[in-house]
């Protein structure tokens, strides 16, 4: 498929796996700190690293657990 290659993060991996996106992550965060939690520079870029690196994957891809958690 051609287009635009897109990808998502989520806490809300039950909900958003209905929705068969093309790739993405989930985390165990809380909602309203998807992408990390507040003020944790580190734990932000690797969600972000880890969902944009999708990007260089084929879509479909499984959705991708990542290992983070609120504090």
């Amino acid at each position: 498929m051609e287009g635009i290659a897109t990808t998502l993060t989520t806490w809300n991996a039950g909900v958003t796996r209905l929705t068969a996106p093309p790739r993405g992550t989930f985390t165990q965060l809380a909602r309203g700190s998807t992408v990390g939690n507040p003020h944790d520079a580190a734990q932000q870029r690797r969600v972000l690293e880890a969902t944009l690196g999708l990007l260089a994957q084929d879509a479909p891809v499984d959705m991708v657990r990542l290992r983070e958690a609120a504090e």
